[in-house]
This record gives C-alpha cells, sequence and structure tokens, in this order.
C-alpha cells in the first residue's frame, strides 16, 4: 500500500511542472488577447471597430443563422450601382462605400476566408452564450487548441524516454517561442483563420503519430478528417497530403485498404462540401472569393502564388530570406524588441502594404539546431525508431509549408504561423532523438544541452516581451496604462 502510494506520488509531482507550464502559456495568451486585462466582452453581429477586417465572422456567423450563405452586412446602394466595383479608383470616382477585404459577388458580401472557425467556435458561443465572441476571444481558443494538441502529440513522440532537455522548457518553447504573443493582440478575421488552421495542423501532426504508432483504421480516419479541415481552413496545408501519403501502407493494397480508405473519406467529403459551398456562392467550385474581394487592386488579374518567372524566382529568395532569417529590432525603451517592416518588390508583390516580418532562426533559434539534427538524422532514417521518422516527417511537412509560402506575393508575420508550430515540434523530437544518437556514438553532448536550453530561454523571453508591442503598437493602445507602468519600471535610465 505505501510503495503504490509513494508511486503515485512521485508520479504526480512529476507531472506538475508540465501542469503548470501549460498553464502559464494558456494564461499568457489570455493576457496578451486581451490587452492585460482578462476580460472579454459578448457582442451583437454587427460590432466594428477601426480595425478593418474585425468582426467579420460574426456578420457571417449571423447569416448562417438566417439561412444564407453570404454575410448580414448589406452593401450599400452605391456600390450595387458601380460597374466595376473591384478597381479601387473607380469605386473612389462614385464614393462608393464598402466593407474592406470582403468577396462582393452579385449583391451580397462573402468572405473569401473559411467558414471553419463560425462552424467550430462562432456559432456555438451564440448559441451558448446568446451573443457572439470577440474576434480576439475566438483566436485564443484556437491558439490554446493549437498548444494542447502540439503538447500532446510531443508527449507521445517522448513517451518513456530520458530526455536531454526537461519537458517543462519544451512545453514553454511551444507556447511562447513563436509570434503568438504578437499576433494575439491584434486579432481580426485574418488572423482568426490562420490559428484555427493551425490548430487543425497540431491536431492532425497528433493523429499521425497516433496513426504510426497502431497503423489502425480508426487513427487513419483521425488524420484524414483532421488534414481535411487543416485544408479547409487554409488551403496551402494542402501539400501536407505528401507526408500523409507516405505515411498510409501504398505498397500493401491486399491488407491496407482499409486504412487507406478510412483516411481517404474524409478528405473527400471535405472536397466535396467545400466544392458546393463555393458553387452555392460563386458558381464556380474552385473559386473561394479572392476574384471578387474589395481591396487595392482588381484581384482577378492577379497571380497570387506562383514559381513561372526569374523575378517570381528572385521573390521565392527574398521571401525565404524573411521568414528565416529577417532579424528583429531591439531598443533601451520597454519591451525593448519590435519586428521590422518586410522589403518587397512592387512589381512581383501586393502593392501599397509593407507589413511586420519575423524569420524564425532569429526568434528561435533552437529551430536552427533541430534542423541541422534533422539533416545529420536524414541519412539514418531507416534505423531510426517510429517516433523519430515521425519528427523527420513533420519537419518535412513544416519546410513543405514554408516553400509554398514563398511563392505568394505577399508576406507578413502571421502567415508564419502555418509552419512554425509545427517546425518547433518537430525540432523537440529531432533533439531528443538525435542528442542521443550522438551520446550513443560516445559523444560529450553537455555543451549542446546547455547551449539548447539557454536558446530556449531566449526565445520564451524575446518572443514574450514582442506582446506588449504587437502590431500598430497594440498592446499600447489597447492597455495605455498597464504599459506605462511597465515602462516606469523597466525602462532604462
Amino acid at each position: 500500500m505505501t510503495h503504490g502510494f509513494n508511486v503515485k506520488a512521485t508520479l504526480v509531482l512529476r507531472r506538475i511542472p508540465t501542469a503548470l507550464a501549460m498553464l502559464f502559456v494558456a494564461v499568457a495568451y489570455v493576457f496578451f488577447a486581451s490587452y492585460g486585462t482578462f476580460e472579454f466582452r459578448r457582442t451583437k453581429w454587427d460590432y466594428k471597430t477601426e480595425k478593418p477586417g474585425e468582426g467579420y465572422y460574426s456578420s457571417l456567423a449571423e447569416g448562417f443563422r438566417n439561412g444564407h450563405l453570404s454575410m448580414m452586412d448589406k452593401p450599400d446602394p452605391i456600390l450595387k450601382a458601380v460597374y466595376d466595383p473591384y478597381r479601387p479608383e473607380v469605386r473612389d470616382k462614385y464614393g462608393a462605400p464598402y466593407l474592406w477585404d470582403a468577396s462582393y459577388f452579385e449583391g451580397k458580401y462573402h468572405l473569401y476566408f473559411s467558414p471553419l472557425p463560425v462552424l467550430l467556435f462562432y456559432l456555438p458561443f451564440r448559441w451558448l452564450s446568446g451573443g457572439y465572441p470577440l474576434d480576439s476571444l475566438a483566436c485564443t481558443f484556437f491558439a490554446v487548441w493549437m498548444f494542447v494538441m502540439s503538447v500532446a502529440a510531443l508527449r507521445r513522440a517522448l513517451a518513456n524516454r530520458k530526455l536531454h532537455v526537461p519537458f517543462w522548457i519544451w512545453i514553454l518553447l511551444l507556447g511562447l517561442g513563436n509570434v503568438l504573443p504578437w499576433t494575439l493582440i491584434h486579432v481580426r478575421i485574418y488572423e482568426v483563420a490562420i490559428v484555427a488552421g493551425a490548430a487543425m495542423t497540431a491536431t492532425w501532426a497528433y493523429a499521425l503519430i497516433r496513426f504510426t504508432e497502431t497503423g489502425s483504421a480508426r487513427h487513419a480516419f483521425w488524420m484524414g478528417l483532421w488534414l481535411a479541415l487543416a485544408i479547409a481552413a487554409r488551403t496551402n496545408l494542402g501539400v501536407l497530403l505528401l507526408i500523409t501519403a507516405f505515411v498510409l501502407p501504398l505498397r500493401t493494397w491486399r491488407t491496407s485498404w482499409k486504412q487507406l480508405l478510412a483516411c481517404f473519406i474524409p478528405l473527400a467529403l471535405t472536397a466535396l462540401s467545400l466544392a458546393a459551398y463555393n458553387y452555392a456562392r460563386f458558381r464556380d467550385v474552385r473559386e473561394t472569393g479572392i476574384t471578387y474581394q474589395l481591396t487595392f487592386v482588381p484581384m482577378r488579374s492577379c497571380r497570387r502564388c506562383s514559381l513561372r518567372t526569374i523575378p517570381e524566382g528572385i521573390r521565392v529568395i527574398n521571401n525565404s530570406v524573411h521568414y528565416l532569417v529577417w532579424p528583429p529590432h531591439m531598443y533601451s525603451r520597454f519591451p525593448y524588441v519590435d519586428l521590422d517592416g518586410a522589403r518587397l518588390d512592387g512589381a512581383v508583390s501586393f502593392p501599397n502594404v509593407v507589413e511586420h516580418i519575423a524569420g524564425i532562426f532569429p526568434l528561435n533559434p533552437v529551430v536552427a539546431i533541430g534542423c541541422i539534427v534533422t539533416l545529420l538524422l536524414i541519412p539514418r532514417r531507416r534505423t531510426l525508431d517510429v517516433h523519430a521518422r515521425d519528427g523527420l516527417r513533420l519537419m518535412i511537412g513544416a519546410w513543405l509549408v514554408l516553400a509554398v509560402l514563398t511563392t505568394c506575393w505577399y508576406i507578413v508575420v502571421r502567415y508564419s504561423i502555418d509552419f512554425w508550430m509545427l517546425m518547433v515540434l518537430a525540432t523537440a523530437i529531432m533533439i531528443e532523438y538525435g542528442f542521443t544518437n550522438l551520446q550513443d556514438a560516445g559523444f560529450g553532448i553537455r555543451p549542446l544541452r546547455v547551449l539548447t536550453i539557454a536558446l530556449a530561454f531566449y526565445s520564451i523571453l524575446f518572443c514574450s516581451l514582442l506582446g506588449f508591442k504587437g502590431n500598430q503598437d497594440a498592446f499600447g493602445r489597447g492597455n495605455p496604462k498597464l504599459l506605462e507602468a511597465l515602462q516606469k519600471q523597466l525602462n532604462a535610465s
């Protein structure tokens, strides 16, 4: 009895750092998303703020509640009368009011963003509370989802292993060694859609690890389902189909048709549902609404993501530099750090807009170590155990997502969320397995362990400080008193 009690008590004590780290990250998300107030109010469907793009999902949810696929916002009669409302100079000539970045088609407003957040959060919240959530609350919900599933995936991949880096440090790095603190304090429809897609991706990663453990049709189904929802949220995540295909036992059809079918069914059903949704709105199964987007340029004539010409090839190189190594800006006034704007060629990029961007290596240099370890382990992939190969797959998947993003004409810090969490998750797996292999080969890894832990704390601190800045100094505008108090205490004299 006493021995059993002691064992249980020891297990509980070991889990306390993990639980505290997860709680700390969740509280940090809520803190930044609420400007440090920990308060979120309910709203009506038609609430709007000075931030273009905020409140659009609530309008779409209300449209769904009223039995149609368009937003509840109604276009102004002047806009309806304009002969070509997609050209900004024409809208300006007639003074036509319009909903920025909405998709306008046949007298109705639609969204070119996925309706998935509406189905998973906005409508359930409306049914439970009688009002709509702020976009910041919705984004926090999906951010916590992404974080929890990433931790669950990492825990499965590192189960029953002696770790070289304490697990609670990996948790903090997963949760805060990224641009979420920066993102959560300036939330609109853009950030909600992206973080929702990342939440689906993290859940797919967990399902993939479970499938490689069991090979069961049940886990193949969940892997296909969460990948389908990830693609529904962010179409560029479709590149993860390549990773999923290599996990499935394609060479043994006679014994694996159940797994293949189980994975294919949710993918097919989701694809058909999205095609039907697009056709019902725009009479084109491939049209998501971007062609009819009301923005700086007429989108019907634009090639948004491609690699066909030399200038577009140079754009890929420039975008890669931004996503990978673009440095932040540091100064002596709290919060000491800020992100710099992108430098793009207007000839092959979205015109008239310069937004902040962050390189993953300067903000989370542990990922650089993970990528190096991955390169060293790829030639030995056949000798690795199942979870180490999972780490390889996830790392390759993250790089494929990044590669797709570099072909696009518009880059911004929030886009990096598509691959950031997945890359950090893969980094943690690869470092743990790689350090073990180095140790087994007789190498001393203590300096590498110390370096990894030191860089992890640097990343956690650095990225958390970005949360007190944000796009357009969002934290200071949202809670100027708190920021002023912190600056009085922490500014350099």
